[in-house]
């Protein structure tokens, strides 16, 4: 994720009440960037190799930020 640099913010946690469970929280510079990494050979394969451990997948929210520490 280090490459790109649309994606502001990606951090993976897993969770103490549920250790089977991994959340992911996102930052992208705007959706097109977000969907535009989605169709690369790079991120296609991460999703090829994580797949078999995936059982399930939600999007929990879409938040749109106004404001807070680390926004310009």
């Amino acid at each position: 994720m280090n490459v790109f640099h649309s994606c502001e913010v990606y951090i993976v946690s897993i969770s103490d009440d549920e250790p089977n469970a991994v959340y992911v929280f996102e930052v992208w510079s705007n959706e097109e960037a977000h969907k535009a990494s989605l169709t690369l050979e790079s991120t296609q394969n991460l999703i090829k190799r994580a797949k078999p451990m995936i059982t399930g997948a939600e999007r929990i929210s879409t938040l749109n930020a106004r404001g807070g520490k680390g926004l310009e």
